[in-house]
C-alpha cells in the first residue's frame, strides 16, 4: 500500500508540473499573438492617420554623379581614315584623370569623342587622317631611299632606316611614289621592293 501511494504522489507531482508547462507556454504564446495584433494595430492607425502609407513604394534612387577614380578603366580607341584600321589601348586612371566629371574629361581630351562614359570605364574615340603603326612608308631623304613608320597620333612620321640605294638609278614612276611616300602594308612587301631595287 505504500508503494502504491508513493507512485499516486509521484503520479500528482508530474501532472502538476505539466500543468505549470503548458500555462506557461499558453501565456508565453498567448502575449506573442497579442503584441503582434498591437503592433498590427498601431501601424493601421498610423496608417489612417496618413503618416505611413499602406504599402512600401520604392523611394526614388538618388543619382550620385558619375566621376572617375583611379580604379576607372581609360580606354583609347583611334580610327585611321587613310587605312581603315583601329587601335585600342587601356590602362586604369592618372592621378590627374581620377576624380573627374564627364565634363572635365571632355575639356582634358577635347580632341577624343566619349563613347562611354561611367565610374568604371571612359571610352574615348579620336578619328586620325593619317596611318596606323602597321604600315611603313618609302620616302627620300638626302637623295636616298628612306623608310618611316607612322607615329601612334597618325599625325607624323619617324625615320627608321635609311638605305644606300640612291633614287636617282629607279625608274621614274617609282621616283614620284617614293617621293609621294610609298604606303606599305607589312615588312615582306617593304623587303620584297627593296631587294628588287637593290639589284
Amino acid at each position: 500500500m505504500y508503494i502504491g501511494r508513493k507512485s499516486g504522489f509521484v503520479g500528482m507531482v508530474a501532472l502538476m508540473i505539466l500543468g505549470m508547462v503548458m500555462g506557461y507556454s499558453y501565456t508565453l504564446l498567448t502575449e506573442m499573438f497579442q503584441d503582434e495584433e498591437r503592433i498590427g494595430n498601431d501601424k493601421v492607425q498610423i496608417n489612417k492617420a496618413g503618416s505611413l502609407s499602406d504599402s512600401f513604394e520604392p523611394l526614388a534612387a538618388v543619382e550620385l554623379p558619375h566621376i572617375t577614380s583611379r580604379e576607372t578603366t581609360f580606354i583609347f580607341e583611334r580610327v585611321y581614315n587613310a587605312c581603315g584600321h583601329n587601335s585600342i589601348t587601356y590602362r586604369y586612371a592618372t592621378a590627374q584623370e581620377a576624380g573627374l566629371s564627364q565634363e572635365q574629361v571632355e575639356e582634358m581630351y577635347s580632341s577624343w569623342d566619349i563613347k562611354e562614359f561611367s565610374p568604371s570605364i571612359v571610352w574615348l574615340c579620336e578619328k586620325v587622317d593619317g596611318y596606323c603603326t602597321n604600315h611603313y612608308i618609302i620616302g627620300e631623304k638626302d637623295g636616298s631611299v628612306a623608310l618611316y613608320r607612322p607615329r601612334e597620333d597618325g599625325q607624323d612620321v619617324y625615320l627608321i632606316y635609311q638605305t644606300d640605294i640612291d633614287i636617282a638609278f629607279l625608274g621614274a614612276d617609282v621616283q614620284e611614289r617614293i617621293r609621294e611616300g610609298w604606303v606599305v602594308d607589312s615588312l615582306e612587301q617593304l623587303e620584297l621592293l627593296m631587294e628588287s631595287w637593290d639589284s
